[in-house]
């Protein structure tokens, strides 16, 4: 487990009660891919799962992975097992659809999709059952506090692995209720999903599929125009942007992921034709403001199939 910090006394309370757990302390926090790298670095396992700390695994999940990894032929090949998303009502469960990435599927085609800003993704970080010998290729980039685990995924399609979806194991992505802000990102990561969408725009440029991924990177970079615009500390990233969005074949402003009522929808792509990003960036920025409290539970379902009633006790027996 590694220790980013904390000043609420996690490390201690994980030291008493699991005095098997092995804690590496970080002094100071280095974020999600300095954290990784760090448990790295700390062991020697054959097999690397990364768990966060609000996420949650089947029992079985780590084993069922393991299994399904060895009856594999293909040295190149890496397994993400099965996944779905969660929320807790109190005590009640609540779940999102079973997800697996496909058994099957070019690699430029899985970085298309993870490269779509506003795409589900068929793979989640703790869904995924490591060889440590992609380590010799491929570590986390500390720079990135957000989308690090989709440019480590696609970093290891890069150099030649093979990312294949298998009806193993189960993890669990909770997603939180309560008082937080639904749908508004940070100014932090906003900078970071652009130097992540920048990185990734040189890092495509070469491939001889790159317009696989045209649409996906034209909808991020158009996402992030609209998000950063009028922003100071983003005035130097703007220019890049923009080149870049014409670079993918970007012309006219659109919205990416436009809302879904009618009205909404007319008021919103109205402003962004009138006024460009900025004038769009204004109004959502007011209507967040106007009281954007996070429903998740629209999408979840109470446990209602075998499957589902497994996934619940399991979720409960550690909440």
């Amino acid at each position: 487990m590694v220790d980013e910090a904390s000043g609420d006394g996690t490390g201690d309370m994980v030291a008493a009660e699991f005095p098997d757990v092995r804690i590496v302390r970080h002094d100071v926090p280095r974020g999600p891919g300095g954290a990784r790298n760090s448990g790295l670095s700390a062991t020697d396992s054959d097999w690397v799962l990364f768990l966060d700390d609000d996420d949650l695994l089947h029992d079985s999940h780590i084993e069922s992975l393991v299994r399904a990894s060895r009856e594999l032929t293909d040295g190149s090949a890496i397994v993400s097992g099965r996944w779905r998303r969660f929320a807790m009502a109190g005590r009640d469960v609540r779940l999102g659809p079973v997800i697996c990435a496909p058994e099957n599927r070019r690699g430029i085609e899985t970085l298309a999709e993870a490269l779509e800003p506003a795409g589900e993704g068929t793979i989640c970080c703790h869904s995924v059952l490591w060889p440590r010998a992609i380590f010799a290729d491929v570590l986390w980039d500390e720079t990135l506090t957000t989308n690090g685990d989709v440019d480590f995924v696609g970093r290891a399609i890069l150099a030649g692995r093979q990312m294949v979806g298998r009806q193993a194991g189960m993890a669990y992505y909770r997603s939180h209720i309560g008082d937080r802000v639904a749908g508004v990102p940070t100014l932090r990561g906003l900078l970071s999903s652009a130097r992540y969408r920048l990185k990734w725009s040189q890092l495509l440029l070469s491939h001889p599929d790159r317009q696989v991924c045209a649409a996906a990177m034209r909808n991020g970079f158009m996402t992030l125009m609209i998000g950063l615009s009028g922003v100071p500390e983003a005035d130097e990233l703007m220019s890049l942007l923009k080149d870049a969005y014409r670079l993918w074949g970007g012309q006219a402003y659109y919205m990416s992921s436009p809302p879904r009522h009618p009205l909404k929808r007319l008021l919103a792509e109205g402003t962004l034709k009138l006024g460009g990003p900025a004038a769009l960036n204004w109004l959502l920025k007011r209507t967040q403001r106007a009281g954007a409290t996070l429903q998740p539970l629209a999408g979840y379902d109470p446990p209602r199939t075998d499957l589902d009633n497994v996934d619940a006790a399991a979720i409960r027996s550690v909440e």
